[in-house]
């Protein structure tokens, strides 16, 4: 959904604008850490501005200038991972510095922890939307049904390359590649990228998607690659790697 909306923008752009500024959150949290991420983020330097205000106040006019419509602060969990309540509060009020002068809208993206930000500031949870929430695709029900749908539409781009590769209906191959990616569309894409680079004979088959996983993928989820045919896959390998990574992310299966 938000990468429909990212692809609409970026269309209908006027030439020369910057409609879309993708900024890294920094992992060490200070008060001039946020306004120089923003800066760096469009090539401006960050170290002609006496404080945090006034670099806030540049990086705003410089997206106005570039008539910028949507401004995605990735990774937004840094904030509070090594903060103190004193410097979450802080990144609290740097966002609200935007308010009623910024001419785009804003993406807060990260695991779920970050929806503290908003408990420590009742008046940016006050102006924002509720958080929308993604998960990976489940490895069963209609949810693995659309983590299937999305392997075709991967596996079509392919074929209609020109590429020898498995069949849009090959359940097989589906969970090895659900048990490599635990239901992550980027890994999917990442997977098939790294195909198209280690591929030397047109063919996108078990060899060439167990050689992208060895050169792609840090395998901690599972010990084995999922593409090894001497491996034989099961339905628990589905659900450990599922459970594993969300988890990771700090939420309850």
């Amino acid at each position: 959904m938000l990468a429909r909306a990212i692809q609409e923008i970026l269309r209908t752009s006027p030439v020369g604008s910057q409609s879309v500024i993708s900024v890294v959150s920094p992992k060490h949290l200070t008060a001039r850490a946020l306004p120089d991420a923003c800066l760096s983020s469009i090539g401006m330097s960050t170290g002609g501005f006496k404080n945090h205000v006034a670099a806030t106040e540049a990086f705003i006019k410089a997206a106005n200038k570039r008539k910028t419509e949507l401004i995605i602060f990735d990774e937004c969990q840094h904030m509070l991972e090594r903060g103190s309540s004193t410097t979450v509060r802080a990144a609290a009020d740097f966002f609200k510095l935007f308010d009623g002068k910024l001419e785009a809208s804003i993406v807060l993206a990260g695991l779920p922890s970050l929806n503290q930000l908003f408990q420590e500031n009742e008046q940016l949870a006050d102006r924002v939307r509720r958080p929308f929430q993604f998960y990976p695709y489940d490895w069963q029900g209609p949810d693995y049904t659309h983590f299937r749908a999305a392997l075709a539409t991967a596996l079509q781009y392919l074929a209609n390359n020109g590429w020898r590769t498995f069949d849009l209906k090959d359940a097989e191959f589906a969970k090895r590649m659900y048990i490599a990616c635990a239901g992550r569309f980027g890994l999917i894409v990442k997977l098939f990228r790294e195909v198209e680079v280690c591929s030397t004979n047109g063919e996108a088959l078990y060899p060439e998607f167990a050689k992208a996983y060895e050169a792609a993928v840090i395998g901690r989820l599972i010990d084995f690659n999922p593409f090894d045919r001497r491996i034989t896959v099961q339905t628990e390998h589905m659900a450990l790697v599922y459970t594993k990574v969300m988890s990771e992310a700090g939420v309850k299966v």
